[in-house]
């Protein structure tokens, strides 16, 4: 990768004949070379060459506004270069999903038809005409009989080379991959939301064959199911791909290397997101230090010349100056990109239990959303709320926070406790203010200086600090927001998707603060590496099912999360379908209720039940005991984490004693029916 400044002709070599989804270049390399682009302002595309390899997956990162969804219409050329040139090789044929919703917000045809159409358009054309051809072998004359045969023979074989009989199957996974639930795939295309259009057109994108894809931050909308699904079907894919994402863990998984675009200039790294991160920090000493020794160098040779260009050794000095003038000039690299210094400080500490949630269930009309939650959050938690879209996530954030009341439950806040939540929809700046007045509204003691520095230091130049907050992209909003809640000083924060609107390097600045807060987060995110860095546990919502589905509380971060789900799928997988415990052993009683027990059966059952019901006792005393000690002023908070931790074990082993005690009790009482 080199960026030489050089500037040629725009040209675009079209392939040549039909380009069919099947058909495959003789050189499948799409090479660009010195590119310029700009508008009007500083250069977003400088003297820029690339060439895409087939079947390598590229992520293109860099700062907000750097230029890279431009790059990305570039290679689909859908904008014209002032300089340079784009050539495809060969017959190339490129799909694209933008962040915008790609289906029409007018079509009334279904989804599942669209899609079908966006994706299969060579396949269905072969499927309608193999159609006409069988209609007209039925009743058309016997003198073309012979011909319609070789032709449908043809067609046939196109259709299957296609796998044009595996286009409603094929069609079905990816709309479900993708998030889409069956109940909206015959709905009007039109009657769909902006991000179920855009998960819809993303499914359309990655069904078709081509040779390269771009994508444009493909996991906006999904969930965290859907994510993995997307990077299992991107990892499989055997053409290129350049792919325009925020999620690191996303990057890390699918791109084999990464382009990185600023200030106009595109270098190329070969690895993934982790890989560039620490060598684009080597890089950047490297160039550096190259600039200060070629400085260096300048000042010694322009002090010889001084010095000597009229005297004895003029004929040297001369000649360093046409050296000096022939020198090829290092530029000076750009300053080490740094994050915004988010201090989250709390104005006062909470007491040691924050909030306790007890048997908490929510329902919207006929729909469960969970039911028969607990949940004790003590001072310096971090918890992750996972689970799909529309499973309830955002609503059991609400109910924590008091904005939402639970059907059934109650949530009780502990002492001191100051709560601060970030919206998704950024709800809490207001519209009508402008970025100034909306900080001052929090802080309106401050001086007008110090408020122009606070927001300096966090990207609001004076270009936007009297700009409305309506007016502002929803990154910058993002962060206007997050100012809010450190000028508010808050010890307990609900996050709802805080890192939907930030750049990678916002994401990194947030994570930073959050690993530094000395208060309690909750928080609802999609983001995995955000979660693996700063949760202690996870919330879990199950996949939707009938009835309200149980969350579960699970002690450790998301990777421990990843690795347990693995495990148990695998031994659910593993194990024999049929086999079935004839008699439970007394630890692990069934649900079902034998009849006919024996007087020695029936007074032993007796005897677990007198036994449970100890072990019950003793174990609530014990939770008790462990939230007084929580709430006590001098324990620490890495005892108030082994106490919580504890409380929550005592959970899952009364459940389990009230399973067996509940079997135990139905047993005897089948036997004296």
């Amino acid at each position: 990768m080199c960026c030489t400044g050089r500037v040629l002709p725009w040209r675009v070599r079209a392939p040549r004949g039909p380009q069919r989804p099947g058909d495959r270049p003789s050189c499948r390399c799409s090479p660009w070379a010195s590119a310029r682009f700009d508008y009007g302002r500083e250069p977003i595309l400088a003297g820029v060459d690339l060439t895409l390899q087939p079947g390598v997956r590229y992520a293109l990162v860099g700062p907000n506004g750097a230029g890279k969804t431009t790059l990305l219409a570039v290679l689909a050329g859908e904008a014209v270069l002032q300089g340079g040139r784009r050539q495809l090789t060969g017959r190339v044929l490129l799909r694209c999903a933008r962040r915008d919703p790609g289906a029409p917000t007018t079509s009334r045809v279904r989804c599942a038809t669209w899609c079908a159409k966006v994706a299969f358009p060579y396949e269905l054309a072969l499927q309608a005409e193999l159609e006409r051809v069988a209609d007209a072998l039925a009743h058309g004359p016997a003198a073309e009989h012979d011909a319609l045969v070789t032709r449908q023979g043809r067609l046939q074989a196109e259709f299957e080379r296609l796998d044009g009989y595996t286009l409603d199957a094929r069609l079905a996974a990816a709309l479900a991959g993708v998030g889409l639930p069956q109940a909206l795939w015959d709905n009007p295309v039109a009657s769909l939301s902006g991000g179920e259009r855009r998960r819809a057109a993303l499914a359309a994108t990655l069904l078709g064959r081509a040779d390269l894809l771009l994508l444009d931050e493909p996991t906006n909308h999904l969930d965290l199911t859907s994510c993995e699904w997307l990077e299992n079907h991107l990892t499989s894919w055997p053409g290129a791909a350049v792919i325009i994402s925020h999620d690191r863990w996303f990057l890390d998984r699918v791109a084999r290397r990464t382009l990185h675009l600023e200030r106009g200039r595109l270098v190329d790294y070969g690895g993934n997101y982790t890989y560039f991160h620490a060598a684009s920090e080597e890089r950047r000493r490297q160039d550096l230090a190259a600039w200060q020794r070629q400085q260096d160098h300048i000042r010694q040779t322009e002090a010889f010349i001084r010095k000597n260009i009229e005297g004895q050794k003029t004929k040297q000095a001369q000649a360093r100056r046409k050296q000096l003038a022939k020198l090829d000039r290092v530029d000076r690299p750009g300053a080490e990109p740094t994050g915004y210094n988010f201090l989250l400080r709390p104005v006062r500490d909470s007491g040691g239990t924050v909030l306790q949630a007890e048997g908490l269930a929510k329902s919207f009309g006929a729909r469960a959303l969970f039911a028969d939650l607990d949940l004790l959050v003590v001072r310096g938690e971090r918890i992750g709320i996972i689970g799909p879209n529309g499973c309830g996530k955002t609503t059991l954030l609400h109910i924590l926070a008091g904005r939402v009341a639970p059907d059934r439950g109650q949530v009780s806040r502990g002492h001191n406790v100051d709560l601060g939540i970030y919206d998704q929809n950024l709800a809490t700046v207001s519209d009508h203010n402008t970025v100034l007045g909306e900080i001052q509204s929090v802080d309106p003691a401050a001086q007008l200086g110090e408020l122009r520095s606070f927001l300096a230091a966090f990207g609001f130049g004076e270009d936007l600090i009297d700009r409305p907050v309506g007016s502002l992209s929803g990154g910058e909003r993002g962060r206007l927001a997050l100012l809010r809640l450190i000028k508010e000083g808050h010890n307990t924060l609900l996050l709802d998707e805080p890192t939907n609107h930030l750049d990678i390097q916002s994401r990194e600045s947030l994570e930073a603060a959050l690993a530094d807060f000395s208060g309690t987060v909750i928080m609802v995110s999609h983001d995995r590496r955000f979660l693996d860095d700063l949760v202690d546990r996870l919330v879990v919502f199950p996949s939707p099912g009938a009835g309200a589905p149980s969350p579960r509380v699970f002690l450790g971060n998301y990777a421990d999360w990843i690795r347990k789900r693995d495990e148990e799928d695998e031994a659910a997988a593993s194990a024999p379908a049929d086999r079935r415990p004839a008699a439970p052993p007394p630890d692990t009683p069934s649900g079902t209720v034998p009849t006919g027990l024996s007087k020695n059966e029936a007074a032993r059952r007796r005897a677990w039940i007198a036994d449970v019901e100890a072990a019950i006792e003793a174990l609530e005393s014990e939770k008790a005991a462990a939230l007084d000690e929580m709430s006590a002023a001098d324990c620490t908070n890495l005892r108030r984490r082994e106490l919580a931790s504890r409380c929550a074990a005592i959970e899952d082993e009364l459940a389990e004693a009230f399973r067996r005690w509940e079997a135990w009790h139905a047993e005897l009482e089948g036997t004296s029916d």
